[in-house]
């Protein structure tokens, strides 16, 4: 899975979103929607897995209160949702509660993060490329 490139999408009337072409072409029929970071992340389920263990470099331990109550909150937060024949994926099935949280309307931006992609508004997109281009990057990159 390589994910790159940002699109500019609306959702339709029974807020469904169109997944960009290249992104379909790597995901079967299946999305995981987890909100994280400020957006709405999908991953394939096997990279929603490796994610998931990816808080547990050791291994998970069952019998460890605390790693358990992580892998139960990420697993409830995550909304596993199908990819229709048209690539669609219907983020009405994502609580209203998250997609307020996130403010995700009608106008959204699907940015490819390598092994997922995150889904913000489109209003959150363009901060974040203006607070982007305000930053010295090559500081960021460099030290």
């Amino acid at each position: 899975m390589y994910l790159t490139d940002h699109y500019n999408r609306n959702l339709d009337v029974k807020s469904r979103l169109t997944l960009p072409a290249d992104f379909r072409k790597q995901f079967a029929n299946k999305v995981c929607l987890v909100p994280f970071h400020g957006a709405l992340c999908g991953f394939t389920p096997e990279g929603h897995q490796e994610w998931m263990q990816s808080f547990f470099p050791e291994g998970f331990d069952p019998k460890d209160k605390a790693q358990d109550a992580i892998r139960r909150r990420l697993s409830a937060l995550t909304t596993t949702v199908d990819i229709d024949t048209a690539g669609r994926i219907a983020l009405s099935k994502v609580s209203e509660q998250i997609r307020e949280k996130f403010g995700l309307g009608r106008e959204l931006e699907i940015v490819g993060n390598v092994d997922h992609f995150e889904i913000f508004s489109a209003s959150k997109w363009e901060q974040m490329q203006a607070s982007f281009l305000d930053d010295d990057f090559d500081s960021l990159l460099f030290g």
